[in-house]
């Protein structure tokens, strides 16, 4: 469907969407300083502008082609919303 082909009803409704993923994309930014801050607090350094670490375990990068968009490597279950993303 050509966005000109949109009716007034359906704008809105994506109008509505990209405001909940920038609140959305605020929140994640608040809870990745959060999980930053914790792990510098304990003496885990995790600033990299070359890998995308996991802030819920040590694993050093994410790893594309696990299961449900899940890191591939070894012993790391966690999705990519889970690691790091460069600022």
């Amino acid at each position: 469907m050509q966005q000109q082909d949109l009716t007034v009803s359906q704008k809105k409704a994506f109008e509505d969407n990209e405001a909940d993923f920038r609140r959305f994309d605020d929140e994640l930014r608040g809870i990745r300083e959060t999980a930053r801050a914790r792990l510098r607090a304990h003496g885990w350094d995790t600033d990299s502008d070359d890998t995308k670490p996991c802030l819920s375990c040590p694993c050093p990068d994410f790893l594309p082609g696990g299961a449900l968009g899940n890191c591939k490597r070894g012993g790391c279950p966690h999705s990519l919303l889970d690691h790091d993303m460069p600022r």
